[in-house]
């Protein structure tokens, strides 16, 4: 008899940069909504108490509040945790849900990748120009390369979602 305790949870180095990557996508949306908030009351407290305003502080507050949203709408792929219509699907067999699954993961990834290729192209051409943004002077690549990061890591976890079977109709969230 063995010692040792049976998971279900799978392991190896594919599962190990998952929940690696699961981190850190917590502790990057952790910490931009927290930077939001200092930001945002920074900002109050500077206009109203000090007559002193920060422009730079709402307009970093919005790239990070955009990038949280990015990251999180990536973390959702893995889970399926975007909008369907489950109960469309259920109406099919088996053979038919399965095609819809597929068919689905299929449109999201080409989606992502038109979008991942349109952000690259902004992105490029934003590094090319120099070009900052007005108030915090952030370059305006590093603004459009965090879309181009988060798009492609959507497409890496649509993946890891359809692999896992999260993309199942039998899976589907009901709200």
């Amino acid at each position: 008899m063995s010692s040792t305790p049976t998971t279900d949870k799978p392991t190896g180095p594919l599962a190990r940069a998952g929940n690696w990557l699961d981190r850190a996508e917590f502790w990057f949306i952790a910490l931009a909504c927290a930077g939001i908030v200092v930001l945002v009351f920074a900002g109050v407290l500077s206009r109203f108490v000090f007559s002193q305003p920060m422009a730079w502080s709402e307009e970093l507050a919005r790239y990070l509040f955009l990038w949280a949203a990015l990251v999180g709408a990536a973390a959702g792929c893995r889970n399926n945790q975007h909008g369907g219509i489950p109960l469309l699907v259920h109406k099919f067999p088996p053979g038919g849900q399965r095609f819809v699954e597929v068919l689905v993961t299929v449109l999201v990834i080409t989606v992502l990748v038109v979008l991942a290729w349109q952000s690259l192209g902004s992105t490029q051409q934003a590094l090319e120009s120099g070009q900052t943004s007005l108030a915090s002077g952030i370059p305006v690549w590093v603004i459009n390369g965090i879309a181009l990061v988060a798009y492609v890591l959507a497409i890496l976890r649509t993946a890891q979602g359809f692999k896992a079977g999260a993309y199942h109709p039998r899976n589907a969230v009901a709200e």
